[in-house]
Formats: C-alpha cells, sequence, structure tokens
C-alpha cells in the first residue's frame, strides 16, 4: 500500500519506490520442529514491471516468480516500478484445500533477496479468505452487485436476475476460453479498423458564394449569384426550399424516380454473368450508348431490383436461375451465322474469365487457394527486378510466404505505377482511372504466363501432387482425374493420346537429368513431397502445366 513516509509514496523502500518481492512462503508450523510447506498454484497480480526485465527468465518482474521456489532464480521476484505510488494486490491459491492440524500454527514469509536492499515492501497487509471460488487480483465485487446479491433471490425482477447473470458470465472461470475468443476477435477488429485509411473533413461554417462570371473573368463579382440545383435536364427532381446539398444529390440517384442507376446496375450485373450486357456499353446508357437488345427485360430487372431494397443477392438468383441463364454455351453452325455475338441469348456466353480469376482458378483446380475472407493485402511472386526503377529509397520486391502466397487475387498488393505482369497479360487495367468494361483479348503472351509463372508453375506441380495421389494407378486414370478436376468432364481419346505421349517424353527426360527434374520441383516456396518419386512427379507436373493452358481451364463454359 502506498505512503506518505515512503520514497514516491512507496509502496517500496526503494529510492524509486519500488520493491522486489523473490518468494512468498506459506508453511504449517506444529509445535517447535515440524514444518510444513503448503503449495501454492496461480498467482496473479494487478500490475507486473515489465521494464529492465532483461535476462528475467520469466520476461518480466512476474508475481509466478514468487512461488517457484527460486527454481529460477533468488533476485527475481514481484515488482511493479511503471505504476509506484498506487495500490497493488497480489493473490496466491492454496494448490490443495488446507486443513490445520491441531494447535498447528499458520506462517507466512515474504523474502526479498534482491542485491539491493532497499527494494523491500515498505506498507503491507496481510488477508486469508476460505472462499471456494477462485478469487484474482484487483478482482472485486461491482458495488451495484454487492447491492443485488444482499436482495434475497425469490425477491428480484427480471432485470435484476439478468444484470447478475450479466456480470457472473464476465467473471465464470468456465468461460475463460469464450471470453479469450472474444477477446481475439475485438482485438482483430481494431487492427482491421486501424488499417482502414482515414481523411480529414471540414465542414463549411458558411456556405462559399458562387456568382456568374461576366465573359469568364473569375475577378469580376458583379455576375448574379447562384444556388445549388439540379441539372434542367434531369427529370422528377423534388421542389425544395431549403439549399440543396451533395446529400440531395445522393438521394435523388437512388430515389425510384430515378430508373438509370438502376439500370446501370442491372446492366453490369449482367455483363457479369452473361459475358456482354444488354447494352454493351456499360458506361454509357444514355443517347450515345448503344440500345439496349432487350429494353424490356432491363426497365423489368431495374424496377424488381429498386423494389426488392437494391439487393443484389436476390437480382443475381433472379438472373441465374433464369432458363437464359442455364442454356449450353455449345452453338450450332446455323446459329453462328445467325447471331455470332450472341446478342439474342439463344444460347450462354462463353469468354475468358478475368485476370484475378485465371490465377485463382489454377490455385483452386491445384488445392493451394486459401480462402480465408478479409485482411490485409498479400504480395504474391514478381520477376527479379520488379522494382528496379523504384528509386528514393531504392527497394525490392518482398513476396509474401505461407497462406499469404495463395491468397485470392482479390487482396493482391497493387501500385498502379507498378503492375502485375501476369496480371497485366490478361488485360488487367491499370486503374488509373476507372473502367466498366474490361477488354478481352487471346494472345501467345498468356500461355507463356500460364506456363513460365512461378505462380502457375507452383500450381501445377500440386495439382500434379493429387493427381499421382488420387488419380488412380494408371496414366489413363489420373489423366481422366485431372480432366475432371480442371474442366469438369472426362478426356477424349484423342486427347489422352497426345498427353500420354508427353508424359513419357518427360519422364524419359527427368529420369536421364535429375537436376532438371529438381529445379522444376522447387520452383515457388512450398515444399515439393518428399515420399514421391521426383522424376515421375516432375513429368506429371510438366502434363498439369499444359492442362491449366488449356483454353477450357480459363474460359467459363
Amino acid at each position: 500500500m502506498p505512503d506518505d513516509s515512503l520514497p514516491a509514496k512507496g509502496p517500496g523502500r526503494a529510492g524509486n519506490g519500488n520493491f522486489v518481492l523473490s518468494e512468498f512462503v506459506v508453511k504449517q508450523v506444529i509445535g517447535n520442529t515440524i514444518e510444513e510447506n503448503v503449495p501454492l498454484q496461480n498467482a496473479t497480480a494487478t500490475y507486473e514491471q515489465t521494464g529492465g526485465a532483461g535476462a528475467n527468465p520469466y520476461g518480466k518482474w512476474a508475481v509466478a516468480a514468487a512461488i517457484d521456489g527460486d527454481a529460477k532464480g533468488k533476485t527475481w521476484g514481484w515488482a511493479i516500478m511503471e505504476k509506484i505510488g498506487q495500490p497493488h494486490s497480489a493473490v496466491f491459491e492454496t494448490a490443495t484445500d488446507l486443513t490445520l492440524a491441531d494447535g498447528a500454527t499458520l506462517t507466512i514469509a515474504l523474502l526479498q533477496n534482491l542485491d539491493n536492499p532497499n527494494h523491500t515492501i515498505g506498507r503491507f497487509r496481510l488477508s486469508a479468505t476460505s472462499s471456494p471460488r477462485p478469487i484474482r487480483a484487483g478482482q472485486s465485487t461491482p458495488p451495484n452487485i454487492a447491492a443485488l446479491l444482499a436482495i434475497a433471490a425469490d425477491q428480484r425482477n427480471d432485470a435484476q436476475k439478468n444484470e447478475l447473470a450479466t456480470h457472473f458470465r464476465s467473471i465464470a472461470p468456465q468461460l475463460d476460453p469464450h471470453r479469450k475468443q472474444l477477446a481475439e476477435i475485438e482485438n482483430a477488429r481494431k487492427e482491421l479498423d486501424a488499417r482502414i485509411p482515414s481523411t480529414l473533413i471540414t465542414a463549411s461554417v458558411q456556405p462559399r458564394m458562387i456568382r456568374v462570371l461576366p465573359r469568364g473573368n473569375w475577378m469580376d463579382d458583379s455576375g448574379e449569384p447562384l444556388t445549388p440545383a439540379f441539372p434542367a435536364v434531369l427529370s422528377s427532381v423534388p421542389a425544395s426550399e431549403a439549399r440543396l446539398t451533395r446529400l440531395d444529390l445522393a438521394k435523388w440517384i437512388v430515389s425510384p424516380e430515378n430508373p438509370l442507376t438502376a439500370r446501370v446496375f442491372v446492366n453490369r450485373m449482367w455483363k457479369l454473368v452473361f459475358g456482354a450486357g444488354l447494352s454493351r456499353k456499360l458506361d454509357d446508357l444514355g443517347a450515345q450508348g448503344e440500345w439496349p437488345s432487350h429494353p424490356l427485360l432491363l426497365d423489368h430487372l431495374a424496377a424488381r431490383f429498386i423494389e426488392s431494397g437494391w439487393d443484389v443477392k436476390q437480382l443475381i438468383k433472379s438472373i441465374v436461375m433464369s432458363d437464359t441463364y442455364r442454356q449450353s454455351s455449345h452453338a450450332t453452325k446455323e446459329l453462328r451465322e445467325l447471331d455470332p455475338y450472341n446478342r439474342w441469348l439463344a444460347r450462354q456466353g462463353r469468354f475468358r474469365i478475368d485476370a484475378e480469376l485465371v490465377r485463382d482458378n489454377a490455385l483452386s483446380i491445384s488445392g493451394l487457394l486459401v480462402e480465408t475472407i478479409g485482411g490485409k493485402s498479400v504480395k504474391p511472386y514478381q520477376p527479379p527486378g520488379y522494382f528496379a526503377y523504384l528509386n528514393f529509397p531504392a527497394r525490392e520486391w518482398q513476396n509474401d510466404s505461407g497462406e499469404s502466397l495463395y491468397r485470392r487475387g482479390l487482396y493482391t498488393h497493387w501500385q498502379r505505377q507498378y503492375l502485375h505482369p501476369s496480371l497485366l497479360a490478361f488485360d488487367a487495367p491499370n486503374r488509373e482511372e476507372c473502367t466498366a468494361d474490361r477488354a478481352r483479348s487471346n494472345t501467345p503472351l498468356q500461355s507463356l504466363v500460364l506456363l513460365n509463372d512461378p505462380s502457375y508453375v507452383e500450381a501445377a506441380r500440386a495439382f500434379a501432387e493429387q493427381i499421382v495421389r488420387n488419380g488412380g494407378s494408371t496414366p489413363r486414370d489420373r489423366l481422366n482425374f485431372a480432366y475432371r478436376r480442371a474442366v469438369s468432364r472426362d478426356i477424349k481419346p484423342a486427347e489422352a493420346e497426345v498427353l500420354e505421349r508427353l508424359l513419357q517424353a518427360h519422364l524419359d527426360e527427368y529420369k536421364s537429368d535429375a537436376a532438371a527434374a529438381n529445379d522444376l520441383l522447387t520452383v515457388g516456396a512450398k515444399a515439393a513431397p518428399a515420399d514421391l518419386d521426383k522424376s515421375e512427379l516432375a513429368a506429371w507436373t510438366s502434363v498439369a502445366r499444359t492442362i491449366l493452358n488449356l483454353h477450357e481451364v480459363i474460359t467459363r463454359n
């Protein structure tokens, strides 16, 4: 306990008010000769000093050191340096029920063996309890709870019972794991909130005067004052006597009287699931855009979208459960001649998936994809010299490790001036401006990326491991397994013959060149399995690279 007579009010006698309790010893003394140590456990304290821990085996001046029997050194013990001048308490539980023998005396010794003899406790108080409930240092019954406990149980109302139950849940030892889990979740949420960028926003006390500029001269303030208003071309603008703000504009954008927002959004969702919008001009549904192929359908979906409360999930569900969506993407020769671009939706669309999904798909097929939702950005593999032109200071790209290497492309770290080469090859935009509609190209460079980018080589090796372990005992069975996993169909005989020849050629090559097999199997951070034959695994990796390069793998059919 602190005291004005002690240095810095104590509670220790050291010049800084600190103390070190080396050992807390409880003994049962019977007569003049028999002494029995009372074992202690679960020591807790209101505070434990962290500063000056140095070589302290506990990593801090922990109260646990006061009941370790000096197993880790006599000089270590409990201290409270950072919080001197304040009351502190320590609680020590007996390891077993304590029963005193007839005529026995309970003695308590506070050993303080620090080299500095002044580090002793200047003022203290000892208390004991027979309570069967575990007690922690600093734990006391709040006055409001004590008042409720004083009320007879049969006289407490529902609110009082709920308050007592809530307090019990906050201290019950059996709920410690749940409270710990909840605390971890809260800390994770706080860390996530701390990573969200924030900006300083100021509010205008008095709106600035805006005038018509005579002949465009901004120095001439003789023009007519203006007030915020909607453009005259906009229809169904609500009348208002108050000064309009940007909030009024935002409300009008999502107003039921303004169908444009819903039409634009529905058109983009249609493009997402069919490969092209009902109007192919995604960023302009005005007079200069393309007239929708099915205007009534667009209006119907937009109206339902607004009526549903802008429910995106319901919108997508209504589209994907339609007969139009569930059509085959296979087209007859006659249909291709009549409608080469599928504007009349007589078949399902067929298009290459977006850049981020190409990598996600390969990782999913291989079993490497980590589907954890949320979290910070991750850094996948990049070619050497990726940051070669980044100076002041010069930096090098550092890949992530562990699961971060295999997270979805949505979480990839992005810098507009340093585009990811593999994403750029598949037409990912540079994000210097908003891009509503990505271009889709088909180039040899994309095939080279799928063959040589470390992400895809590593995915191919993991895919090959699955093929060898789970695909069966014959090459044909394994190839069929690979096709089912990669393109959701059985392999055709002609395809199987080609891949079997490729497998045999690479198997012969890697058996005669173990170094080449090892080079292939060591691409990426994930170690190759030690229990599989390296030559065989390398050969199947080559086959897996070929399968992952098929247009069916990167095409949405």
